[in-house]
């Protein structure tokens, strides 16, 4: 943080970026109180930057998945993408457990396969920019690419 200043957005009179943590325990974010100094940062350790005047019930959990995955997907189709070596386990499509330790049983819905049609781009997706030619020039490749460095390449080939 710069002077207030965490990306676009710089603290004013009304509102200020408090420094929070991620409590395993109860499961919530709090506020670090003293001296950032004083925080002990370890492999479990999550830290956000939260404007004081969000809503904190909004802001998300600071493990995703147990710790073993990550969160694809908004509302009713969020669901785990768990790192090699885990699962999600029958219908919670919000864990992930050791491969092999649960049954696949499932009656509801795949929130994975719902929000696939939402985004309309799955995990191998290649997303190419174009060139004034018609020639691919750049590509980016799944789901996790910077908006920034994607737009910054689109003007890049713009100015050509």
């Amino acid at each position: 943080m710069d002077n207030g200043t965490i990306g676009n957005w710089t603290s004013n009179d009304t509102w200020e970026w408090n420094l929070h943590s991620w409590n395993i325990s109860n499961g919530a974010w709090e506020l670090v109180e003293g001296e950032i100094s004083g925080i002990e940062v370890g492999i479990d350790t999550h830290l956000a930057w939260i404007a004081s005047n969000a809503n904190i019930s909004m802001i998300p959990l600071g493990v995703d998945c147990d710790g073993r995955g990550w969160v694809m997907g908004t509302g009713s189709g969020s669901h785990c993408m768990c790192d090699e070596g885990w699962e999600r386990p029958g219908d919670d499509w919000l864990t992930c457990v050791s491969e092999g330790s649960s049954s696949h049983s499932s009656n509801h819905t795949d929130p994975h396969e719902e929000s696939l049609g939402e985004y309309e781009i799955g995990h191998s997706t290649v997303t190419f920019i174009i060139d004034k030619d018609q020639r691919k020039r750049v590509a980016y490749s799944g789901i996790h690419w910077g908006v920034n460095d994607f737009l910054q390449d689109v003007k890049s080939l713009a100015d050509e």
